[in-house]
């Protein structure tokens, strides 16, 4: 009789209940079940058209156009999962671009400086299998947003003029979002926001009004995490 069998199975037993112990945290932790609720950081590059502005307040109208260039955007959002197709987000964004200044020129607001924005956006979006995999997924979706500050900067020997405002703006966005696993995902896409007619009143004996349009384009990527 060998003597020795039940002592390999015992040790047998005994080191596939370890290794199934190990291993339950691993598949437990790959195999959750995807959260409704997600936050992500986002960050990306921003550009605008020329826009013309008109001031009003400091004697007759006058109209000029501001040439603008490029800037950045960041910001974060939190999400919640409707269905596997339709998500909301609720988001804080900040987006800046450089304007290298107006043309014909103004004497109450001269120099170069930025348009820039502050605000929060409630947008819905829809997201569908285009490329065959369910773990990159296109979206597309709108937004209303509350711009909480827009102002435009104007700096000319040590001297800073700027104008501020507050209005409501709509968005719309497209992109792919890649799921790197049951919590991490990717995202990637384009986004445009558009506030017409924007008021902006002169900050800190600033003389005048300005009006103009915002409508930033801007690509971004985001990481985010469900919980």
């Amino acid at each position: 009789m060998d003597t020795h069998a039940p002592l390999s199975i015992a040790a047998g037993c005994r080191a596939a209940v370890l290794a199934l112990a190990l291993a339950a945290p691993v598949a437990h932790a790959e195999d959750a079940p995807d959260s409704r609720w997600s936050v992500k950081a986002l960050f990306g590059a921003t550009t605008m058209s020329d826009q013309t502005l008109q001031f009003t307040g400091n004697g007759p109208a006058q109209r000029a156009d501001a040439a603008l260039g490029s800037g950045l955007l960041t910001g974060a959002a939190v999400g919640y999962e409707l269905t596997p197709n339709w998500h909301v987000e609720a988001e804080f964004t900040y987006q800046s671009v450089d304007h290298d200044g107006l043309s014909p020129a103004i004497a109450a607001a001269s120099g170069t400086g930025n348009f820039a924005s502050t605000g929060f956006a409630l947008n819905g979006l829809y997201s569908f299998n285009a490329f065959g995999s369910d773990r990159a997924r296109t979206y597309v979706g709108l937004g209303v947003a509350w711009l909480s500050e827009i102002d435009i900067d104007f700096e000319s020997a040590g001297r800073e003029v700027s104008y501020s405002g507050s209005d409501v703006g709509v968005q719309a966005m497209a992109g792919v979002r890649y799921e790197l696993g049951s919590r991490w995902f990717l995202d990637a896409g384009l986004r445009y926001l558009a506030a017409s007619g924007v008021e902006l009143d002169g900050e800190d004996g600033a003389l005048g009004r300005v009006k103009a349009d915002y409508a930033p384009w801007s690509a971004a990527v985001a990481i985010g995490w469900r919980f």
